[in-house]
């Protein structure tokens, strides 16, 4: 017992070393991948410099010295904004008011100095004559601007309603001209229509309209100055309305072969493509450190809550392998679009071939693992990007591992990934809004997303029977297959033996209930029993369930020819299900149902017939004891079944006493059939009492129906 119990804890061991390699395995090429995708390549380049390289955008980039140049022109198109000044419309109108009130003064004070002796109206020759040179000087000086000598004595030989008529003809045109707005390059124009209006009043006379002509030319001004905070304003909505030059992901930044601008150095220089410039150490280290601590949390989640799968090689090597073809494949992807993942692929067929938890758990260690993948298509290490796929996966992975929960076909994985598709294209629209993404980029990102998803599940239909097959592995949907009557196998054992036909639809129906009353697998119960004895095809007739009441041909063999006959069923059922490719646990059940046990009446016959001589071993089936429990289950649904059948009286109590009889025998006995078998005694009783209700419902009491013809009587 003690060498037993050594070399199972070595082998445990074994098993415990190698699944963590597998784990450490996957590490590294996760880290591989990730970093690979996550930091760009570097280029020796330097501006001036013809570049040896093509060198193409990782991902969307935004030409910034394209971009600012487009605005500087739309900038530079923007008209200047000019607004009224009204300060200069009021220094000029005032100056042309005090000019006409200075004429007015000029001629009250020329008044004073003509002679008593002059005539009551003098023309303009005749002040010329009458003022000294000094006293026209001085007159002329009094104006601003200064009138010209011709012009005053224009204005002294004037009557005084011809002055105050150039005065109302021309201050209403200053005011007008001058209020409207009046550009620079607008005032020639309106200074001559103005002289045009005033040359063509025939009340005024040629000198008192070169004095309107003077004071229009003086006081009429531009009033429209330059607004610069308007005009700044113009020009930067001018600016601001010119879209962003982008690179896209995939085009070519900079050509083999030409020089390399400021421009090009500038975004080769943003996007950290310059080697020299980045340190790309501290991000791989910082990516191996995160992955490093998901995968120690997924190892210790395996190690403590699913120790059947951490001490199941096939079922490490299933994982492993899908985690790590799912990151070489996310590798290639990102290539084309971070958002194209293959994660549904790992993570269904896990949740399919090794276990929903543990494909639940991995979930979050790519959704991780990817996440930091997508950093290398942002402009930063952990952006909009890469919380985007990490929640992407992480939501796919979830709602289509709880969608596959009840599936019974390969049909419903298609419903399952459309589940995880639409979770995690919701997770993509969320960030994309929170990131402020325009609409026609929020269908983009639900096409690639669900597409991507989509395209996984597909996948994962069209090779789930090669990775079945290549893992042996029997799934739910396998499975539910199998347990169609169709199969050739079963068709076969209905014609060619209907007892054990009988037989193995009963010991289904008694496993498959007790398999689920203790929480083992059912459909596999089910399955295993139905093919239990498959073996029997060879020689149905040698089988009492199948010799319909006629000669045993049993009672002309000798006791040892008959044992040997029918132990062989076991080994020629093992033969056809493997001939028929059915999964490695149905063989198993198949090959276990009978374990090594005593076949006691053969045993017992020959040692009537031969005594000591007989040797117990040749009586003995030569399978393994049941080593799980669905194979537990039908060995005694098998037995049971068998049993109860052989009974004359089948009433309750009949029954159950030969029901806790059988149980407890493969329990008790010298054979101890039960000894590898993973069931508690509390189990144990719980699949006696499904047998119980099993039998109950099967073997019912009918009506007694009268004989038609004593009741025609």
């Amino acid at each position: 017992m003690a060498k037993r119990d050594g070399k199972r804890a070595a082998t445990k061991k074994s098993i415990k070393i190698l699944s963590l390699l597998l784990l450490a395995v996957a590490f590294v090429i996760t880290c591989l991948s990730v970093i690979a995708a996550a930091i760009p390549e570097y280029y020796d380049v330097k501006i001036g410099e013809v570049s040896p390289y093509t060198i193409y955008a990782p991902q969307d980039v935004v030409d910034k010295a394209a971009t600012e140049a487009l605005r500087d022109s739309a900038r530079a198109s923007v008209q200047t904004v000019y607004r009224i000044d009204s300060n200069s419309i009021a220094t000029c109108l005032d100056g042309a008011e005090a000019f006409f009130e200075a004429l007015g003064a000029i001629r009250t004070e020329a008044e004073m100095l003509r002679p008593a002796d002059a005539a009551d109206t003098l023309t303009s020759e005749g002040w010329s004559e009458l003022l000294t040179a000094e006293q026209t000087a001085e007159l002329c000086a009094k104006t601003v601007p200064a009138l010209e000598d011709s012009q005053l004595y224009a204005v002294l030989g004037a009557n005084a309603s011809e002055v105050q008529l150039m005065k109302d003809l021309v201050l209403p045109k200053l005011e007008t001209a001058l209020s409207a707005g009046l550009s620079a390059e607008g005032l020639a124009t309106v200074k001559a229509t103005c002289m045009q209006e005033v040359n063509a009043t025939t009340s005024l006379t040629a000198g008192i309209k070169d004095v309107a002509g003077m004071v229009i030319d003086a006081y009429m001004q531009p009033t429209l100055v330059t607004d610069e905070a308007a005009t700044a304003q113009a020009q930067e909505e001018a600016a601001a309305a010119i879209d962003p030059v982008t690179i896209e992901k995939g085009e070519a930044i900079v050509q083999r072969g030409t020089v390399l601008s400021t421009a090009q150095y500038a975004i080769l220089s943003e996007l950290a493509l310059v080697k020299g410039e980045q340190n790309s150490l501290p991000v791989a280290f910082g990516a191996a450190l995160v992955l490093l601590i998901a995968f120690t949390l997924f190892t210790l989640y395996l190690f403590y809550y699913r120790t059947t799968v951490f001490y199941d090689t096939k079922r490490m090597i299933i994982l492993v392998v899908f985690t790590v073809l799912t990151m070489l494949l996310a590798l290639l992807c990102s290539t084309l679009d971070f958002r194209m993942t293959p994660a549904l692929i790992a993570i269904m067929l896990t949740a399919l071939l090794v276990c929903p938890r543990v494909a639940l758990a991995q979930s979050g260690l790519l959704a991780v693992a990817l996440g930091l993948m997508a950093s290398g298509s942002g402009t930063v290490p952990l952006g909009t990007e890469s919380f985007m796929m990490l929640t992407s996966t992480l939501a796919a992975g979830v709602a289509s591992v709880f969608a596959l929960r009840r599936t019974q076909s390969r049909a419903a994985l298609i419903a399952a990934g459309a589940i995880g598709g639409a979770a995690a294209s919701l997770c993509v629209v969320a960030v994309m809004l929170m990131a402020g993404e325009a609409l026609l980029s929020l269908f983009s990102g639900i096409g690639w997303t669900l597409g991507s998803c989509m395209l996984a599940t597909l996948l994962v239909v069209g090779s789930l029977s090669i990775w079945e097959s290549l893992f042996d592995v029997a799934t739910t949907a396998r499975l539910s297959e199998l347990s169609n009557t169709n199969h050739p196998l079963l068709k076969q054992l209905m014609v060619e033996a209907p007892g054990t036909y009988q037989h193995s639809i009963m010991a289904a129906a008694l496993a498959e209930a007790a398999a689920e009353r203790i929480g083992a697998d059912p459909l596999l119960a089910r399955v295993g029993a139905l093919f239990h004895d498959v073996g029997k095809l060879r020689r149905p007739l040698y089988f009492k369930e199948n010799q319909k009441g006629g000669e045993n041909i049993h009672d002309t063999l000798p006791p040892l020819e008959s044992a040997q006959t029918i132990i062989a069923h076991q080994k020629d059922g093992v033969t056809l299900l493997t001939r028929y490719k059915l999964p490695s646990a149905v063989i198993r059940i198949a090959a276990e149902h009978h374990g090594n046990s005593l076949m006691t009446y053969f045993y017992h016959k020959a040692k009537q017939a031969e005594g000591d001589k007989v040797q117990i071993k040749n009586f003995r089936y030569s399978g393994n004891r049941p080593s799980t429990k669905e194979s537990a289950i039908v060995m005694m649904a098998d037995s049971c079944e068998a049993a109860v059948r052989s009974l004359g009286d089948t009433s309750q109590d009949k029954v159950e006493e030969m029901v806790h009889k059988v149980i407890y025998g493969k329990m008790t006995d010298s054979d101890n059939m039960m000894t590898n078998a993973p069931l508690t005694l509390a189990e144990f009783t719980e699949i006696e009492k499904s047998f119980l209700k099993t039998f109950g419902g099967i073997m019912h009491d009918r009506i007694e129906y009268p004989d038609l013809a004593e009741v025609k009587k």
